[in-house]
């Protein structure tokens, strides 16, 4: 469902924002969908809450009272024609107790109805004359809800088990003409969605009575005509004890509706297995799933048909849809934002939709490139207006290590302080207004929390669900990802750029980044070349914060995790955990190609890097841990599979180069170097020299002053964190002018 007919003029297809812009393997991405969906069922799913089905209730006492009789008369008139279809109470009970040994068959029965225009009794298996032409589409109807009440298991044959995407869909057909009835017998003026059904072919899903799928849409008087962007989703499974799978389908299906809908905020959906409905609340940490609705009983029919009509009459957010994004009459969407140092809402205008959430779960970050509403909209041209990047997202209060979290006032402050160093110029976000997302309702002005979409979901579930808040930012530059880069001589002189916005923002600030990864460095271009800008810091930190954690929690993206960060390591996190990121990034990057011209993801399926992705955190840190060790394994591992491409010797230099100095340098003494991996070989890649530094003596080791009963080589290291950074950054900055002058003599 959506407001109006928005959703129909959204074609963008947007690549997930904590993904990794594709350097695995599709193949590798489509085979997780079952084991990704599995997990949140298992995992993340609450069952048999009744509360849920509170949040479809239209707000407001008039319209709620209006939906609740409308609802009774719907009742009245299916119960009705279920009656008319019976022969009588006698018959109906006679032939429930005969259905489970009757020789007569449904199917052939159905079709003999048919041939005489009449109906079959689903209960009794009694043919009864139609008075009625249009009687014949209720058949379905019944068949769903009488019929396959009495079929128990998969062992009925084939041929007695009804169809139930027909019964469902002539169900939901039938509520909403009633619907229509109801309020044109009552004048009823306010808009009311009509419900309708929609099937299509499902080519992806894999199992095997789900190649149709059955969606509940609406129609509105704005848009007549119903559109599958507006679909509350429904898994249909033709027997009770598939639950499981109905609902590992619903999550897979509704992962789609957060790419393709960017004024999505949570969603709803069904699962129908033989005549159990359960309706599902997604939101963005957990599914929340109503206790059974039986519509083979009078009492779940009940409970079903208001659930129907309140879709039907509620409020567009009450769907799942932000009321601060709206389609306009322009054929663009409006963007509302809210600066809360202002205090000031300001309206844009998309221009194109960067990215959108990909996964059922978690922050669902949007971005879209836009341009402040003028006045005068109609006299505009959009191509002088300034473009910012709009993002949103629902960001959790504190962090899993109990930090609070607040990216509009870090990078207020990244601005502020940093606002009179110009070599920093579009290296960083610059903030330009932000706060949380305020939602207008008829109590007020309200902040748009996962709270307040559940303010009427029982309190012990309401604590079982972690608190998000809806925050919006506005800022510039507007930046390009990774792998719109031209070379590797590019990436390098980008990531120069980001670590030294980075350092900046270390000890100018005392903030920590933590979230370093493919998604989170971006470039802009003109004419003097690429700079490279780091963004995205709702994982950011106080550097004071996080060292005095007992055990900071894991935080970032799981490929370019640090070890210590993948383990839960109780070593302070500092700004080498960010370095390490960095690391993991270049390799990642070396190892899957730039962009799609170097990619080759069928060459490198089989690689071990590929379980940085896809293996459990306690396992990519044990994989991390053999790879960094020390060169030789640095080597075998990761830099043998690095591209044969031009240019990629340059990247395998820094590498060297950042590895050497983050996990054996020189500088360091020999319990600060490596991972604590005893076994070692030598081994050293044909044609790269090794970085060479001389060794100091015992006493002018970095340190030489650290407690010697600290022998973990990530302990020793953090206590000399900032002396290690300044060498890495020297690195990155070496490399960075190096490749600047490739640069410059190619043109």
């Amino acid at each position: 469902m959506s407001t109006e007919n928005a959703q129909d003029s959204n074609n963008s297809t947007c690549p997930d924002t904590r993904s990794t812009h594709g350097y695995a393997s599709t193949d590798v991405q489509q085979g997780t969908w079952i084991a990704e969906a599995d997990h949140i069922v298992n995992t993340s799913l609450i069952q048999d809450v009744n509360s849920v089905l509170y949040v479809a209730q239209p707000s407001g006492d008039a319209r709620m009272f209006c939906a609740k009789r409308f609802a009774d008369k719907v009742y009245e008139k299916l119960e009705a024609i279920i009656s008319s279809m019976q022969q009588d109470d006698g018959a109906g009970a006679g032939a429930k107790r005969s259905c489970k040994d009757s020789s007569l068959d449904v199917e052939s029965a159905q079709k003999k109805a048919k041939s005489f225009g009449r109906i079959v009794s689903a209960s009794s298996l009694v043919l009864q004359d139609s008075e009625q032409t249009d009687m014949a589409s209720h058949s379905p109807l019944i068949q769903w809800i009488l019929v396959q009440s009495n079929l128990a298991d998969s062992s009925t044959p084939e041929s007695r088990v009804p169809d139930i995407h027909s019964g469902i869909s002539a169900f939901v057909e039938f509520v909403g003409e009633a619907l229509t009835e109801v309020a044109a017998e009552e004048a009823y003026g306010n808009n009311i969605r009509k419900l309708c059904a929609f099937q299509n072919v499902d080519n992806i899903a894999t199992d095997p009575d789900n190649h149709r799928q059955i969606d509940i849409v609406q129609a509105t008087t704005a848009n007549p005509v119903p559109s599958y962007k507006n679909a509350i989703i429904v898994s249909v499974k033709q027997f009770a004890h598939e639950q499981h799978k109905a609902y590992r389908y619903l999550v897979h299906r509704t992962r789609n509706l957060y790419a393709t809908q960017p004024n999505r905020q949570f969603a709803w959906g069904l699962t129908v297995c033989g005549t159990i409905v359960r309706a599902c609340l997604f939101v963005h940490d957990k599914v929340l799933s109503s206790k059974d609705i039986n519509v083979s009983t009078h009492d779940g029919r009940s409970v079903f048909v208001k659930l129907l009509v309140n879709w039907s009459m509620c409020k567009n957010r009450q769907l799942g849809y932000d009321p601060t994004i709206r389609y306009s009459d322009l054929d663009n969407w409006e963007i509302d934002v809210y600066d809360s140092e202002t205090q000031l809402t300001c309206v844009y205008v998309c221009e194109s939709i960067r990215c959108n959430p990909h996964l059922t779960f978690g922050r669902h970050t949007r971005c879209f490139v836009a341009h402040e509403k003028p006045a005068d909209s109609m006299s505009a041209n959009n191509e002088d207006m300034p473009k910012v990047l709009i993002k949103g997202a629902w960001a959790q209060t504190t962090g899993p290590d109990g930090h609070v979290c607040d990216e509009v006032a870090y990078l207020r402050e990244i601005r502020d302080t940093l606002a009179d160093d110009h070599t920093l110029d579009n290296m960083y976000p610059r903030l330009h207004a932000g706060g949380v997302v305020q939602i207008t309702c008829s109590d007020g002005v309200v902040d748009d929390t996962t709270q307040y979409i559940l303010m009427h979901i029982d309190t012990n579930t309401q604590a079982k669900v972690p608190v998000r808040v809806h925050k919006r930012l506005v800022m510039s530059p507007v930046g390009e990802p990774i792998h719109n880069l031209k070379s590797i001589d590019e990436l390098i002189v980008v990531v120069g750029d980001v670590m030294a916005a980075h350092s900046a923002i270390v000890k100018r600030c005392g903030l920590l980044h933590r979230d370093l990864s493919v998604n989170n460095i971006m470039f802009c271009r003109d004419d003097d070349g690429v700079k490279g800008m780091l963004i995205d810091f709702d994982n950011a930190c106080r550097v004071t914060d996080v060292q005095n954690m007992e055990q900071p929690g894991c935080v970032g993206t799981l490929p370019f995790m640090s070890i210590g960060n993948l383990e839960h390591s109780k070593v302070k996190r500092t700004v080498l955990d960010d370095w390490e990121s960095l690391i993991y990034i270049l390799c990642w990057i070396g190892t899957f190609g730039i962009n799609q011209t170097d990619q080759d993801c069928g060459a490198v399926r089989d690689l071990l890097i590929q379980k940085w992705q896809t293996g459990s955190a306690a396992d990519v840190a044990t994989l991390k841990r053999q790879y960094m060790h020390e060169i030789s394994y640095f080597e075998y591992y990761i830099l043998d599979h690095i591209q044969k491409v031009q240019g990629y010797e340059e990247l395998l230099k820094l590498l060297l180069h950042l590895h050497a100095s983050l996990f054996n340098s020189h500088h360091v003494s020999p319990s600060a170097r490596g991972c604590i991996i005893p076994r070692k070989f030598e081994r050293h890649m044909v044609g790269i020299s090794q970085p060479e530094v001389p060794a100091p003596s015992d006493t002018q080791f970095l340190d030489r002053d650290v407690d010697p009963t600290i022998t973990d080589s990530f302990a020793r290291r953090a206590e000399i964190a900032e002396a290690l950074a300044d060498e890495l950054l020297e690195v990155t900055g070496k490399f960075r002018n190096e490749a600047l002058d490739r640069i410059r003599n190619t043109k």
